[in-house]
This record gives structure tokens, sequence and C-alpha cells, in this order.
């Protein structure tokens, strides 16, 4: 496609080309002289850098680059660019507004329409985002009024907004441009370097802590390693016995050392308990044989932990809910927009305040009813994808299969780790619009799944 737009602007007439550059320059001369007079230039600047990625991404790459950048820089790349405001937008957020544009522009100059890959969760994923972008509006005009907004309101709620529409977007890159197993193959190899330099560079005491790997990270890793190891035959035997190590490093990171930290152990043992199930009774029978004489031998401290854990979350989980439900049952049908009830919070009980600490609490009140609906049907089509992915290449025994019961393992512990907190869109308040980073892994993966699920099931019904 990026071949087709650049034979496209070749035919244009020769002094065109002049006139463009000039343009260009006598452009960036006016921006120069306009942003030099703000008091806060970055958001122009900010704005300023999304074509030039996109001008990167159209002279050298292809847009499988651009999503394979989303996670590269996601997991890399800690400085966040300035809004004016004390939250910072993630490069790869930047990143991937610039595939979209480069995507869009390229179908439009191509084909003069955009057409999705075939797939059950095109609809209420894209239902999902104009229900965000409807809240936004629905949430500004019927707001109550005695809640008073403060200065930095509007860019906090355009974050909101710019998550709840770019962690889609990133989904739909990956699901419309990963359909060739070589470029899912490179996804994963990303991610497995990236989390076999974490686990051991942490082990040996070396400066890795700048890599992103919270808090879905540990549970895809393991889910990845561990099922290429009991499922891709076509793998050397020394090659599985390394990733059943590396399964086994980051299973230690998370089920003893981050015990207390339940978004991750429990997402993680979901996952690995369906996966082990599809695949291999005798390795499930392994895992539970090792979980009960771990948990035998350490009893006493194993309860401490989980009543430690119920005192801090479990119970400020329950308030935050019926904290929430004050405010979402007046604004139930599009809820009161991106970041909105943090507005309400402050303004009718600032003192009572909390982190809803749930995914789906923040949806609900986010986009309301409506919104809630859509991201739900959204996610059960994505595991019927999964599922039905599984089922087709099942007994192959390469990596098609472990690639599709690793991310049916992980759907399944994402929808777990989404009632326990806003792992998979992050509240501005609490994770701040920085939290694209982690949430991108999930999304993209999953993304990278319907696009096999279209090449492997579709294409031969």
């Amino acid at each position: 496609m990026i071949d087709v737009i650049r034979e496209r602007l070749s035919r244009l007439p020769l002094l065109f080309r002049p006139a463009v550059v000039g343009g260009v320059l006598l452009a960036g001369m006016v921006f120069a002289f306009l942003i030099s007079r703000l008091e806060h230039p970055e958001l122009p600047l900010l704005l300023a850098a999304f074509p030039l990625l996109g001008l990167i991404l159209y002279r050298y790459g292809r847009i499988e680059h651009g999503v394979l950048g989303i996670v590269l820089v996601a997991a890399t790349i800690r400085y966040g660019l300035p809004t004016g405001t004390q939250s910072r937008i993630p490069v790869s957020m930047v990143v991937t507004v610039s595939a979209i544009v480069v995507w869009v522009i390229g179908v439009m100059v191509t084909r003069k329409r955009l057409r999705l890959a075939p797939s059950p969760t095109n609809i209420p994923l894209l239902g999902f985002v104009a229900a965000s972008v409807v809240s936004f509006i629905w949430g500004n005009v019927f707001r109550d009024v005695l809640v008073v907004p403060w200065r930095s309101w509007p860019f906090v709620q355009l974050g909101g907004l710019a998550v709840m529409v770019l962690l889609p977007g990133a989904f739909l890159l990956a699901a419309n441009h990963l359909g060739e197993v070589r470029w899912i193959s490179l996804l994963v190899l990303l991610l497995l370097v990236i989390g076999t330099i974490y686990i051991f560079g942490d082990r040996l005491h070396l400066p890795v802590r700048f890599l992103q790997v919270r808090p879905l990270f540990p549970m895809w890793m393991i889910c990845l390693s561990y099922t290429l190891a009991i499922t891709d035959r076509k793998l050397p035997l020394w090659v599985r016995g390394l990733l059943l190590i590396l399964a086994g490093a980051w299973g230690y990171h998370v089920f003893i050392q981050k015990f207390r930290w339940l978004s991750a152990w429990l997402p993680s043992g979901a996952a690995i308990l369906v996966i082990s199930l599809l695949r291999s009774r005798m390795a499930l029978v392994i895992l539970l044989l090792i979980a009960v004489l771990y948990v035998g031998f350490n009893i006493d401290a194993i309860e401490a932990r989980l009543e430690a854990e119920r005192t801090e979350s479990g119970e400020t989980r329950l308030d935050a809910w019926l904290h929430n439900w004050r405010v979402t049952s007046k604004h139930w049908l599009f809820g009161v927009g991106p970041a909105g009830y943090a507005l309400y919070y402050m303004s009718y009980f600032p003192t009572e305040a909390m982190a809803t600490h749930s995914n789906y609490i923040d949806i609900l009140s986010q986009t309301g009813v409506v919104g809630l609906t859509l991201f739900l049907w959204f996610f059960l089509a994505v595991g019927f994808c999964a599922w039905r992915l599984w089922r087709r290449v099942r007994k192959r025994g390469d990596f098609v299969e472990a690639f599709s019961l690793a991310t049916l393992g992980g759907w399944v512990g994402a929808m777990l780790a989404m009632a326990l907190g806003d792992w998979l869109v992050p509240f501005v308040y609490t994770q701040t619009i920085a939290g694209f980073d982690y949430a991108s892994y999930t999304w993209v993966l999953l993304g990278a799944m319907v696009a096999l699920y279209v090449r492997e099931y579709l294409a031969n019904v």
C-alpha cells in the first residue's frame, strides 16, 4: 500500500514538488513564530510530531512496522511528551496515531474506501469508540450544574478520550495488518526478548527497570513462553527448554515475589489453568502438584498475604463501587464522559473519592450502559474468535497453534484482570494516560489473534 501511494505521488506535475517543499518551509516558519508566542508550546509541538512520524513511516516503512513500533516504544521509552499539565503523552500513543493516519491516507489514495478485515469484533469495537465520543459530548452537555471543572479539566478529559479511542485503534491496526504469520512471529519474538532482558537483568541487578512490564506483561510472558514450549514441536528442544525456564522465571516473579499483587498472579494463574487444561493434562497435573506442595510448605505466609490483600483491596473495591454508583446511577445511559466521575467526586464528596479498581465499573461510569454493553460485546467477540481459531488449528503442533492457545488463555486472564483494575483502559487519574504503554500489549496481541483468525478460519469457511 505504501508503494502505491509513492507511485501515485510520483505522477504529480514536476513543478508541484518544489511548490510543496516551499509551502512546507513557509508553514514551518509561520508555525515556529506562532509557538514562540505561546505560554505552553508543548501541544502544537506534539501535533507537529504526528505528520513527521507519518512521513518517516511513509518513506521507510510499512504499517506492520508501525504496529511492532507501538510495542517496542511502549516497552522501552519512558519519556512522555509534555502537555502543559501533570500528565504526559506516551510516545507509543504518538506512534499509534501516526500509523493510523498513514493507514487511512493510504486507503483513501488507493481504494477510496476504508474496508476492515471481516471479523465479529468490528461492529462492537467501532460502536464502543462511537459511544466514547458521544459520552464525551453527553457528559459535558448534561453535567450537573453544581459540578465545576478546574482549569486543566478539558485537557485531562481529552486525554481520557484519546486512550479510549486509540487503544481500539491499535487493535484494528494489528487485526488488519498482521495477517501473515511472520509478522506475528516477530511480535512474539520482540516481547520475549524484552521479557528475557527484564527478568534476568533484574535478577542480576542490571539497570532494566526502565522497561515497561506492568501489569499484564508478566501474564503474557508466561502464556507465550509456556505455550510455545509445550505446543510448538517445530522448535528445537533446547529452545523449548529455554522457553520453559523463561516461563518459570516469570512464574516465580509473579506467584512468589509479587504474590500480594492480586492483579498479576490471579489472571496469570487463570490463563495457565486454561492453557494446560486445553493442551496438556499432564502439564496441568504437574503444575497443580507444584502449587499444592508450595502452599503446603508456606501456608502461614500465604494466609498472611491473602489477608493483607483482602483488607487493602477487597473491602476497598466494594466501597469504591458503591461510591461510584452514587454518581453513575444518575447518568446511566451514556455516563459522565471520559474521566468524568473524578469531577463529580471532587465536587460532591472529595474526602471519600477513591479509584474503582475495575475497568468494568470505569467503563460503565464513563460511557454508561450503552458503552459497557458494546465493550463487553467486543471482548466476548474476541474470546469467540480465539476459541474458534484454536479449534481450527489445534493438533498442528506449530507456532500458529501455540499463539492461538496463548491468546485464548491470555484473553481469559485479561477478562479477569479488568475486574481487578483499570489495566486495559487506564483511567487518567490513577494509571494516567501513560498507562497506554502497558495496555497496548494486550490490545495488539488480541488484534494479532483476530488477524490470524481471519486468515486461518474465515478464509477456509
